[in-house]
C-alpha cells in the first residue's frame, strides 16, 4: 500500500511541523490532531493500511513533542513577563 499525498491530516501535519508563529502554531497543531484522530477512526474499520497507522504514529509523537516545546516556550515567556519584586526588611533589635 502507498500512502496517498493528499490525505487531509498529512497535510495539516506538515503545515503545523512548518509553522514558526507561535501563535498560529497551537491552532495548526489542533487541527492535524483532529484530522488525524478523524483518520484513525476511518483505519479502524479497515485492515489494509498497516503503513499509514506506523505513519500516523510517528506523526502524533511528533506532535506530541512540538507540544512540549510549545508549552516551554510558553511558560518561558510568561516567566520571563513577570515582574520580580524584592522586598528588603531590616529588623533592628
Amino acid at each position: 500500500m502507498t500512502l496517498e499525498p493528499e490525505q487531509e491530516w498529512q497535510r495539516l501535519y506538515t503545515e503545523a511541523l512548518l509553522e514558526t508563529d507561535p501563535q498560529h502554531l497551537v491552532e495548526r497543531v489542533a487541527l492535524a490532531e483532529k484530522a488525524m484522530l478523524l483518520r484513525v477512526a476511518e483505519l479502524c474499520t479497515a485492515s489494509d493500511h498497516q503503513e499509514e497507522w506506523q505513519v500516523i504514529e510517528g506523526a502524533i509523537t511528533g506532535l506530541s513533542v512540538l507540544k512540549k516545546e510549545l508549552l516551554k516556550s510558553q511558560i518561558r515567556v510568561k516567566t520571563a513577563r513577570i515582574p520580580v519584586t524584592v522586598s528588603i526588611r531590616f529588623v533592628v533589635s
